[in-house]
């Protein structure tokens, strides 16, 4: 085999993947969720200190995009610790949304 064939049997088994593109995007997705855990922080700081208490609506949406994503990639990879991070991550949800409704609505 010459070095044409091997580049293109290469090609057709990763079906033309750029794997430094998925390295970069799986770190800036790591770093993204990092980042969107202090600005939630950040912002129920604030809303305890300058509001009467900590806002709950931006750890509901935190922790959505959490259990999404760890959802989805138990979905793709099945492997169990991402499934039990995805239902505890979306139990995180709800505890938040139901915190939310609770404060903002006056429901339960």
């Amino acid at each position: 085999m010459d070095k044409d064939e091997i580049l293109k049997k290469s090609r057709e088994e990763n079906k033309d993947r750029d794997f430094v593109e998925e390295a970069v995007l799986a770190t800036a997705n790591a770093l993204s969720l990092g980042v969107g855990m202090v600005v939630c922080g950040l912002l129920s700081v604030l809303s305890a200190i300058f509001r009467d208490g900590p806002d709950y609506s931006v750890w509901t949406v935190m922790w959505a995009i959490h259990a999404s994503t760890f959802l989805f990639k138990y979905h793709k990879l099945h492997k169990r610790h991402e499934l039990i991070l995805g239902l505890f991550y979306g139990a995180l949800c709800v505890f938040f949304f139901v915190l939310y409704l609770r404060r903002t609505l006056g429901v339960f």
